[in-house]
């Protein structure tokens, strides 16, 4: 505030400049920037989903940018982060509905029947949407006006995801795959489909296991029957184009199981559904796997859960930085690569 002082005369001789105390409450109103942030807790695969987006250093970084984050009670305690250490960054301890109802709600998967049902019309979900794979994920989007923005969406000039745990995907699948299979890794003949990020992450462990593995090129695909005989795993790390999953094309039918050996693994890492391999369904880390003619698959829809703490530390970091262009500015003026990412019913 800018007092003046005057003499006898009207005329002025002063001014001095006094600071008055701000209630924080006043400074949240006046910048309509300021955003309530809602991180909660993963509630799929019956509550073996233990990830969280924001661990306790980010939520801080929030905090200090004048937001305010709301953090749903024991959203972090199956993986040592405890409310107690969220309270210390600055965050707010809360219920379910009352972490629903904010500005943006951060989470990993994409909502429950039960979430939507506690998010209001105008917030902003930031979540893996997944709309290539699931169109009626973008359906539900639409049936409750939710705008949101995509996670999985986001890229850099080059196409590569800001936010994704890929290859530590792929190593972690590899690891479960190994447990399902009857052989020593040593003993285990594998046939690669694809070499992208998640399944280089596959073939690291299998290669550092002695296993004996085998990339399938393009050219190749011809011949699939022939590659697929006496193999103790298939690995898919192809991204299925959509024309062929529209129209279910595969690469490898249900029929071609038998080429196998017995008790052979199909590990689906890329789970594009429809797929190259016929047999293969998405699922949920509390069913991991099932069995179609002797063979086990696993199409994990969420390989990242798998080891939860380290996942959600390398997403924290991932996320906070675009958390922050989004909490900053209003949706018409994000940049263009989160723009991009951007669902508006």
């Amino acid at each position: 505030m800018l007092k003046q002082y005057y003499n006898t005369t009207g005329q002025k001789i002063k001014e001095e400049l006094i600071l008055i105390p701000i209630d924080v409450t006043v400074v949240f109103w006046y910048n309509k920037h300021i955003m309530d942030i809602g991180i909660v807790r993963e509630k799929r695969a019956r509550g073996l989903d233990l990830r969280v987006t924001l661990l306790p250093p980010e939520v801080r970084r929030l905090v200090n940018k004048g937001h305010r984050v709301f953090v749903e009670k024991n959203a972090g305690r199956k993986i040592f982060i405890y409310d107690g250490e969220y309270k210390k960054a600055g965050a707010i301890i809360k219920e379910s509905p009352e972490v629903y109802n904010k500005d943006i709600v951060v989470k990993l998967k994409f909502p429950t029947p039960n979430d939507f049902a506690m998010i209001k019309n105008n917030n902003i979900v930031f979540c893996m949407v997944h709309g290539q794979q699931s169109p009626n994920n973008i359906a539900t989007l639409k049936k409750y006006k939710l705008r949101a923005i995509a996670m999985e969406q986001i890229v850099n000039p080059a196409g590569e995801r800001l936010i994704n745990c890929t290859r530590m995907s792929g190593e972690q699948a590899m690891i479960l795959a190994f447990k399902e299979v009857l052989k020593s890794p040593r003993d285990c003949n594998i046939l690669c489909l694809g070499y992208g990020e998640i399944a280089t992450g596959a073939l690291s462990v299998a290669f550092s296991l002695g296993a004996q593995v085998k990339i399938l090129r393009k050219c190749e695909y011809r011949f699939i029957k022939h590659h697929l005989k006496n193999k103790d795993m298939v690995i898919n790390g192809i991204c299925w184009p959509k024309e062929y999953r529209d129209k279910k094309v595969h690469l490898i039918t249900k029929d071609m199981l038998k080429l196998l050996n017995p008790g052979g693994v199909i590990l689906d890492l890329s789970v594009d559904f429809p797929g190259p391999i016929e047999t293969t369904r998405p699922t949920q880390l509390d069913k991991p796997s099932y069995v179609v003619d002797g063979i086990t698959h696993i199409c994990i829809y969420g390989y990242p859960g798998l080891s939860p703490l380290s996942s959600s530390r390398r997403y924290s970091k991932q996320i906070l930085p675009i958390l922050l262009e989004i909490a900053n500015k209003s949706l018409n003026r994000l940049p263009s690569y989160i723009k991009k990412a951007t669902i508006i019913p």
